[in-house]
């Protein structure tokens, strides 16, 4: 999907417009996943060498697409951070909305992203395929986080990954300022 990270950026907006956050609790807790799935993430874009090879080492051992777990995961504690225990149908709401519609976006974008790995990588890709799951690893999947040679710091600063690090702590710190001052 050409334009994922719009749509994105518009359902948080929704999300965000129609929460009413109110539990420091929750907070806490969702800021704890948020910050796993940018942990995630971090991981992820310190291993992805895009458009020059089919990645498969680090946290592309464990799961094919970590970016997308790591948003998953974040996603997960922002909801929890916007959960309201006051308004349960609203907070069922706001879980709905955001399930539908990041659902739908990374369902497209996964299936668009593979047949062009599948058309480039062909049977190398079919391989890899099988192999790692597409979001959830194994657990014995998970040692592929900790292949520490999978990593590199100048391909963690090309991916620029700290953009969505500011983003999601600009997301934290408005919840938290919606949650002690009541808007």
């Amino acid at each position: 999907m050409k334009k994922r990270i719009l749509v994105s950026q518009i359902v948080t907006l929704v999300l965000l417009l129609a929460s009413r956050p109110e539990s420091w609790p929750l907070f806490w807790s969702g800021l704890a996943v948020m910050a796993l799935g940018q942990a995630v993430r971090l991981a992820a874009s310190a291993a992805i060498v895009k458009s020059r090879t089919l990645t498969t080492t680090g946290p592309y051992s464990a799961v094919r697409n970590p970016l997308y777990l790591g948003t998953m995961l974040m996603t997960a504690g922002l909801l929890v951070m916007l959960s309201a225990p006051s308004r349960p149908v609203l907070t069922a709401a706001v879980w709905a909305f955001a399930s539908a519609s990041f659902g739908w976006i990374y369902y497209v974008t996964i299936k668009a992203e593979e047949q062009f790995l599948s058309a480039t990588y062909g049977e190398e890709f079919e391989k890899y395929k099988r192999a790692a799951p597409a979001l959830l690893p194994t657990p014995s999947g998970l040692a592929g986080f900790f292949e520490l040679s999978a990593y590199s710091a100048e391909v963690f600063r090309k991916n620029k990954e700290w953009r969505g690090l500011s983003a999601a702590a600009a997301l934290a710190l408005l919840v938290a300022a919606r949650i002690r001052y009541g808007f």
